[in-house]
């Protein structure tokens, strides 16, 4: 089992000259896979945010940060080409042979036994989160009082998208610093297949969420955030109303995203549909 560094192997994000990180998206047109690889997309470029070691073969994509933290240690089978025990045992090799803690995202509908063979070795299940996609434009939306919603151009921006980011993620139990760090890259996240939306109360940003191209057809949502002293002004939906669309507007015929307890509701309300769900397992 080989593995790569997240920051020294040229290649591109899902079809898009993003920077480094080997992508490769083969003909798929299903909708549960064409979001399944969208998130392992994601994945690949959270491997050279977090400055990762990334391992990307046949039936696993991983990634394992500098910080021994299941956010910043994450795995995924990616296809068929490892049977669940194998596929457990590239995982327990890739990230417990250099920390205690992994993440594996699995998919809870068609992989129950990779589901109880990782169970089997160890690790419990964090959560269940819907992946949830939008294939149409949605509809504007009027803004709230004192709101506006503007797409991040500075480095300035992606640091103040950062601070909200951190500072929600909180309640998910992810370390403020992690989040921070992971995002506030601008050279990748201005990218011109990175979308981030702001949207600024009173002046100033207190929601954000982004968006990228998963090569020309497809868009993945995330890190929708806003920060406490904004909340219940509908900005989750502001910025994930923006982003969807500038996804749209640029050529996806399909947008993803995984959705937390908080953002669910928000996204089935906005024309987002579930077609699965992901369990999560950690070991600590």
């Amino acid at each position: 089992m080989s593995s790569t560094g997240g920051r020294s192997q040229g290649g591109k994000i899902i079809g898009e000259a993003i920077g480094s990180g080997a992508v490769r998206v083969g003909p798929v047109t299903n909708i549960d896979e064409r979001a399944h690889e969208s998130l392992c997309g994601f994945s690949r470029l959270q491997a050279r945010l977090h400055g990762a070691e990334l391992l990307d073969e046949p039936g696993i994509v991983a990634f394992r940060g500098p910080i021994d933290f299941p956010a910043a240690r994450l795995a995924i089978r990616s296809g068929t080409a490892l049977a669940p025990a194998a596929f457990s045992d590239a995982v327990e090799e890739f990230f417990l042979s250099a920390g205690r803690t992994a993440a594996v995202y699995v998919r809870a509908d068609t992989d129950a036994a990779t589901h109880q063979e990782l169970l089997a070795r160890g690790f419990v299940e964090y959560s269940r989160s819907p992946e949830m996609v939008c294939e149409a434009r949605l509809e504007d939306c009027a803004l709230p009082n004192g709101v506006d919603v503007r797409l991040a151009t500075t480095a300035d921006d992606v640091r103040a998208y950062a601070e909200i980011a951190g500072h929600a993620f909180r309640h998910l139990s992810i370390p403020e610093e992690i989040t921070r760090a992971t995002i506030d890259h601008p050279d990748v996240m201005l990218d011109p297949s990175v979308a981030i939306a702001l949207a600024e109360l009173d002046g100033r940003p207190v929601a954000g969420a982004c968006s990228i191209m998963m090569g020309e057809r497809a868009g993945y949502v995330g890190w929708v955030a806003c920060l406490d002293d904004a909340r219940g002004r509908g900005l989750g939906d502001v910025v994930t109303r923006r982003v969807t669309n500038e996804a749209i507007g640029r050529g996806a015929s399909l947008v993803s995203l995984e959705a937390s307890p908080f953002g669910e509701s928000t996204y089935a309300r906005m024309g987002y549909r579930e077609i699965y769900r992901y369990a999560t397992l950690i070991k600590f």
